[in-house]
C-alpha cells in the first residue's frame, strides 16, 4: 500500500452552503459541502435528457422519463475528506423537498440496481465522474411538469464525486456557481490514486487505436502522463496492463487483440515515460470483463479498453 492509500484522513465538519435563490425562478442551487471543487458543466437551451426514476429491475430495466428545456449538466469533486455519499445526498434532498420537488427516486447502490442502474443511467466519463458500484446514492426530483433533477453522489477511496443532471424552463434557468468548462479536470493522477486506493485498478480511458489495429495512436495521452506520474511517486508499484475487448467475434482473436493493445500501452509507457520493463506487464482478457453491455454500440466501445491493475 502506498502513502496516499495510507494516509489518515481526521473527521471533518460538515457545513453547507446555504440557499440561494435566484429572484424571479423557483428552484434552487444545490446545498454541498465546503471544500467542493467544481469541475465541469455545459448548459444548452432546448434540450432533452432523461432522467431515472425508478430502481433497475429485470421486468422493467431503469425507469426513465424525458423532460425537455434548458439542461445543466454539471460535476464536482471533494477532496481527502471522511464524509460519506450518504452524508452528501441528505441536505440536497432535503432541500429539494424543501422547495417544492416530489422525490421520485431515492436509492444506495444495489438498491438502485448496481452494475445495470449503472450501464443504464447516463453518466459523465471520467474523468469529469467516477462512480463506485459499491457506493453510491442516487436522487431524483420532480417540481411541477417543467424542472426535474437527478443527483448522482459517489466515494472512491477519499474522494467523492458529484453529478448533477437537471431540466428548467428556458426562462428560469439560474446562474450558476459553477464555473463553465469543457476540459477535463487538471491533476487527474489524483483519480488514478483514488481508483487503485478503492479497487487496486483503473481504467486508461481516452486512449485512442488505429481503426481495426492494435496500435496506440500518436497522442498525447494525458491518461498515461498521470499513470506515469503515480509510478514515479510510488517507485516499489508494479501494475500489469490488462486489455479489455467487445463480445464481437470469438474468444480466442479477442484475447490475442487485447492482448497486443496492452503491450502497444506498455511500450509507450517504457518508450514515452522511462518507466521500468520490470515494472509494467501485458495481458489481454477479451471479453470475460465487459463493464458495460454488449449489446449496444455505446456499450462494445466503452468494453474496448486497457486498465491498469496493481500487481502484489
Amino acid at each position: 500500500m502506498t502513502p496516499i492509500m495510507r494516509r489518515i484522513v481526521k473527521p471533518i465538519c460538515i457545513a453547507f452552503w446555504g440557499l440561494s435563490p435566484v429572484a424571479g425562478w423557483a428552484g434552487i442551487d444545490l446545498p454541498l459541502p465546503d471544500g467542493t471543487q467544481h469541475i465541469y458543466e455545459q448548459r444548452t437551451d432546448n434540450a432533452t435528457l432523461r432522467f431515472p426514476i425508478g430502481t433497475w429491475t429485470a421486468e422493467t430495466g431503469v425507469p426513465h422519463e424525458k423532460r425537455s428545456g434548458t439542461s445543466t449538466i454539471a460535476t464536482a469533486q471533494l477532496r481527502a475528506t471522511a464524509i460519506t455519499a450518504q452524508q452528501v445526498a441528505a441536505p440536497i434532498r432535503q432541500a429539494l423537498i424543501d422547495a417544492g420537488f416530489r422525490i421520485v427516486l431515492d436509492c444506495v447502490s444495489q438498491e438502485c440496481g448496481g452494475f445495470e442502474y449503472r450501464v443504464n443511467t447516463p453518466i459523465e466519463a471520467p474523468p469529469n465522474m467516477y462512480i463506485n458500484l459499491r457506493n453510491f446514492v442516487s436522487v431524483t426530483g420532480i417540481q411541477g411538469q417543467d424542472r426535474i433533477i437527478n443527483v448522482l453522489i459517489s466515494r472512491i477511496g477519499e474522494r467523492v464525486y458529484i453529478q448533477e443532471r437537471r431540466i428548467d424552463p428556458l426562462a428560469d434557468t439560474p446562474k450558476s456557481k459553477i464555473k463553465k468548462s469543457t476540459a477535463a479536470m487538471a491533476g487527474s493522477a489524483q483519480n488514478i490514486a483514488a481508483n487503485f486506493a478503492e479497487a487496486g485498478a483503473a481504467a486508461l480511458d481516452g486512449l485512442v487505436f488505429t481503426s481495426g489495429s492494435t496500435k496506440l495512436g500518436d497522442g498525447p495521452f494525458a491518461v498515461l502522463s498521470d499513470l506515469a506520474n503515480y509510478m514515479r511517486d510510488n517507485p516499489d508499484t508494479k501494475i500489469v496492463l490488462v486489455g479489455h475487448s467487445d463480445a464481437v467475434g470469438g474468444l480466442d482473436g479477442n484475447i490475442e487483440i487485447s492482448k497486443q493493445r496492452a503491450e502497444a500501452v506498455r511500450q509507450r509507457m517504457i518508450s514515452k515515460y522511462g518507466i521500468k520493463k520490470s515494472r509494467i506487464s501485458a495481458q489481454g482478457i477479451a471479453f470475460l470483463a465487459p463493464r458495460a453491455s454488449n449489446q449496444t454500440d455505446e456499450g462494445r466501445e466503452r468494453n474496448r479498453r486497457v486498465e491498469a491493475v496493481i500487481q502484489n
